[in-house]
Order: C-alpha cells, then sequence, then structure tokens
C-alpha cells in the first residue's frame, strides 16, 4: 500500500509538467540571461491563407504572386493574458516588438518598423502591424519564399530580442482547445504574371455644350512591375449615332510608350459644337500589344449637359477689387500731398 501511496504522489507530481508539455515547450527554468517575462506574447492574427480562419492558428499559411507584385498583411500581435486561455503565469504589462524574416531575402517592408519596441499592459491587449513582402523580378515561376512573422520580447537592455523566447507557447483558448503562437509561416510561390496591358476610364463622362475640342481620357497602364518599357498601340471611335449626327464621328489612332507598372493618358477628342444638352454618344477604345498581340477594349458614355456659367463678381472677387482700389487711392493720395509740400 506505502508503494502504490508513492507512485500516486509521483503521478501528481508529474502531471504539471506533462500538462505544460501538451501545450508546447514551456521552459521551466524561466528568462535567458538579459531577459526579462512578465507579459506573454502572442499572435492574435496570422496571415490567414490556408485555413482561412481570421486568427493566428496552427499550420503554414500559402499565397501566390507574380515577380514584382507586393502583398500585403495586418496582423496582431498581442499580450496573451487573458483568463480565457492558459498561460504561464505572465501577466502583466511588458514591452515585445515585431520581426519577419524572409528565406530567400526579398523585400521586406513593416509599418510600424520592424523592431520597434511596443508596452501592452495586461489584459488581452494588441497593435496592429502591417507586413508586406514584394517578389524580385528575377523570381521564376515556381520559385518559393517562406516568411516567418514573430512577436517577441524585448531584453532587458531594450532590444528587440526573439531569442529570449516565450514564456508560454502555444495559449491554448479554453473553451475549444484552439492554439495561438507567438509566430506564424506564409509560404508565397510565384506564378505566371498576368497581361501586362490594362485600360482604365471613367463610365461617363460630362461635355459642356459648345465644347468644340473635348479630350476625354482613357488611362493605358502597364501592370507588370517588371515589364520592359512597352509600345501600345490604340484607336479610339465613336459608339452608336445616339445624337442624329450631332457630334462628328471620330477615328483617332495612335501609340504610347508606358514603363513597367506605371500608366498613361490618352484621349478621344469630342466636337460639341452643335450637340444639344442631353445628348449622348460613347467612346470605345481597343489597346494592343506588340507580338504576341494582347487586345483590351473599354467604352466610356459621354453625356453632353449645358454649361454651368461662372459668376464674375463673387464674393471674393469684389473683396479684392475693393482693397485693390483703397490700396490705389491711398497711393495716388499720397503722392498728391507729397507734391503739394
Amino acid at each position: 500500500m506505502k508503494k502504490l501511496y508513492a507512485i500516486l504522489a509521483l503521478a501528481l507530481l508529474l502531471m504539471p509538467g506533462i500538462a505544460l508539455a501538451l501545450d508546447g515547450p514551456v521552459p521551466l527554468t524561466g528568462a535567458p540571461a538579459g531577459c526579462s517575462w512578465t507579459g506573454d506574447p502572442c499572435m492574435r492574427y496570422g496571415f490567414g491563407q490556408a485555413d482561412g480562419l481570421p486568427f493566428n492558428q496552427p499550420g503554414w499559411d500559402y499565397a501566390d504572386a507574380f515577380p514584382g507584385q507586393t502583398l500585403l498583411y495586418t496582423l496582431a500581435p498581442m499580450n496573451m493574458t487573458l483568463a480565457t486561455y492558459t498561460g504561464g503565469g505572465c501577466a502583466a504589462l511588458d514591452t515585445f516588438c515585431f520581426q519577419a524574416t524572409s528565406l530567400q531575402g526579398w523585400t521586406l517592408l513593416a509599418d510600424p518598423p520592424m523592431g520597434e519596441l511596443m508596452e501592452l499592459p495586461a489584459g488581452g491587449y494588441i497593435w496592429w502591424q502591417d507586413i508586406s513582402i514584394t517578389v524580385p523580378c528575377s523570381a521564376a515561376i515556381g520559385d518559393k519564399d517562406t516568411l516567418v512573422a514573430r512577436v517577441a520580447y524585448a531584453n532587458i537592455a531594450g532590444v528587440c530580442a526573439p531569442e529570449c523566447g516565450d514564456c508560454w507557447d502555444a495559449n491554448k483558448r479554453i473553451s475549444n482547445n484552439q492554439r495561438y503562437y507567438n509566430a506564424d509561416t506564409l509560404v508565397v510561390t510565384v506564378i505566371a504574371a498576368p497581361p501586362a496591358l490594362g485600360v482604365l476610364q471613367d463610365t461617363l463622362t460630362l461635355v459642356d455644350r459648345g465644347q468644340t475640342m473635348a479630350y476625354v481620357p482613357f488611362t493605358i497602364c502597364n501592370q507588370d512591375d517588371c515589364a520592359p518599357p512597352t509600345l501600345y498601340g490604340y484607336n479610339i471611335k465613336n459608339g452608336v449615332d445616339l445624337t442624329s449626327g450631332r457630334i462628328p464621328r471620330i477615328n483617332q489612332s495612335g501609340t504610347v510608350t508606358v514603363d513597367g507598372g506605371a500608366c498613361k493618358d490618352v484621349y478621344g477628342i469630342i466636337d460639341a459644337g452643335l450637340a444639344l444638352a442631353c445628348d449622348y454618344d460613347t467612346l470605345t477604345i481597343i489597346v494592343w500589344t506588340p507580338v504576341p498581340v494582347v487586345y483590351d477594349t473599354c467604352v466610356q458614355v459621354i453625356h453632353i449637359i449645358e454649361p454651368i456659367p461662372v459668376p464674375l463678381f463673387t464674393v471674393p472677387v469684389v473683396t479684392i477689387l475693393v482693397l485693390a482700389l483703397i490700396l490705389a487711392a491711398a497711393v495716388f493720395m499720397r503722392r498728391r500731398a507729397v507734391s503739394r509740400a
């Protein structure tokens, strides 16, 4: 019987250690030298692409991007000291920081900047952290990069120190056993870039009646940041004759060179000199690339309106005129006074 009691006592002593091990690697020896564990760093919101969940759940997340593309995410580092989560007793105000690394060395940008110290009270406080990764133009289709984002302690010297570890990782929601970690991982796979050509335009453009040269813009974009300057051809025509011939037909062609990732405007020139208010027309633009030829087209509605009269003598204009007259009169009177002397 004494042996049985001894075994039970030993089991009770080991049970806390077993429970801790089930929640993840939890050092029991305290903070490393130069580190202080008073709060509990955790990532409340992660990348969330693989599992579709808004929180930082277990498992890697995945995304596709083409060369030159930038992916932007908003994460939420947290001081995980809520009663609804398991924790290791680190339940006080503490100073944290954010760090991210790219395995392939791709460009990362963070706002707030990486390593900036953030003081969070106990009780589940977070801050919003933007992190972006840009695929280099040299990346080939099928290449991969691994982005690791981590919330960490600041060490005693006030420097961001991921090497300080974590007093309790992973934290676990007691109600459903879901776990939250101090880091999240995103795997980015390089895919083929979409066609570089894109055309932007307003759905509707208003043109004052009586204008004989109304410039209606279309924006031609080279959507591939990694593409060289590209020469695009374009043609702009009127659409259906909705105006009984009051707006002359146009058929304009031209070329424009657009740098990679940039846009330039071209214009269809409308003669509304004989048009009536409420006349409508449509402009259609067709844009194409050199070989291999890719086309894009857009349609824009033109609505003729009465010109809005511009009042000549507005309050600001009258005020300026009065002040100018007073000043001129003062100068004139001063000159007369001087001449009489």
